[in-house]
């Protein structure tokens, strides 16, 4: 399906231009919900006082002119080889040129009618080299969508936390809260998708002679990228469209699907977020009702530090009390009194 994931192009060589929340480097990941903290600031405020992306997260983006070029000759070296082997293609022919195109472009995404075929080796090699060498583009694309996805993920992250550390991380956590899931690209997709397959339906019906049902199954198998091959562009005028209309139909197609992986990512990035500064959080009141003054037992930064510690597992509550029984204290800490889900409180 290598012409589903065409549209990938333009959107990633936009992807570091894209940013929901504001950018800075931060000194610590551990976030206190202090009274004494950072003044609250408006969630646009913070936008409008971003550093940008001397803080983003690096990606290399492979140079999209350069994939887009690949294409262009691949497209074309098929094209030729198709046209060379023209007596050696089987199948219903109009135009030399046209129809080795309409082939290139039916093989590379991957619709595949069957209405034009090779068949003897020499030509079945050739069309097996074409296709291997689409399908290696195909991956290449794939990585291209991949890392869009994961380097739009990272950005949120880190914008997240400098604007916790910024607002203060209860405020965050109720701005991110209030960020509502865009969906207005997946319906644009949509829409377009269904004005692409309209379109196809009336050239199929008007220009192929197909009947309405006919034509509506053709334009589903074609966009879809089965491609059954019972039903297909035929005369020459209807292959000259369909080199386009399944390129373009293909990518919509495509389009559509990261549209929708897009907004699945934002969905999870948008819980990771909370997550992680919610888990960084140990509100003032929660370690002061650790204290216990009637006992004269306060906790200070060496608890806090041992508590972190081992919140975050870089050590174990057998280590402390090997230590402690060592310098003959008593190890029950502030680990025993601080509630162990009180992090994860929203």
């Amino acid at each position: 399906m290598l012409g589903h994931f065409n549209s990938i192009i333009a959107m990633a060589a936009n992807a570091a231009k894209q940013t929901k929340l504001p950018m800075a480097a931060t000194d610590s990941p551990n976030l206190t919900n202090d009274e004494n903290g950072p003044k609250k600031t408006t969630f646009q405020s913070s936008k409008a006082t971003s550093v940008a992306t001397n803080c983003a997260p690096r990606t290399n983006i492979p140079d999209l002119k350069w994939l887009g070029l690949y294409y262009v000759i691949y497209i074309g070296a098929g094209t030729l080889s198709f046209l060379a082997l023209r007596n050696h293609i089987r199948g219903k022919k109009t135009n030399d040129f046209i129809d080795s195109l309409y082939m290139s472009v039916v093989t590379m995404t991957t619709v595949g009618y069957g209405d034009l075929v090779p068949h003897d080796f020499l030509s079945q090699l050739v069309c097996t080299g074409f296709i291997t060498v689409g399908m290696l583009l195909f991956g290449i694309v794939v990585k291209l969508a991949a890392k869009y996805l994961v380097f739009k993920q990272q950005k949120v992250l880190i914008n997240a936390l400098h604007t916790a550390r910024k607002m203060g991380p209860m405020e965050a956590l109720n701005e991110i809260e209030s960020i509502e899931i865009d969906y207005t690209k997946c319906i644009i997709s949509l829409i377009a998708m269904a004005v692409h397959f309209v379109i196809g339906v009336f050239v199929l019906v008007n220009a192929e002679g197909m009947e309405i049902e006919d034509a509506v199954y053709c334009a589903c198998t074609t966009m879809t990228t089965v491609g059954f091959g019972d039903e297909s562009f035929s005369s020459e005028f209807g292959r000259m469209f369909g080199v386009l209309w399944i390129f373009t139909g293909t990518s919509c197609l495509g389009q559509l699907f990261l549209y929708v992986a897009e907004v699945y990512t934002d969905i999870e990035a948008k819980k990771l977020v909370k997550w992680v500064i919610a888990s960084n959080i140990i509100d003032k009141k929660d370690f002061e009702a650790a204290d216990n003054l009637e006992k004269g037992k306060v906790h200070g930064a060496a608890d806090f530090i041992l508590y972190k510690l081992k919140e975050m597992r870089k050590i174990k509550q057998e280590d402390i009390s090997c230590a402690m029984k060592d310098v003959g204290v008593d190890d029950r800490s502030v680990f025993d009194v601080i509630p162990a889900q009180s992090s994860e409180k929203k």
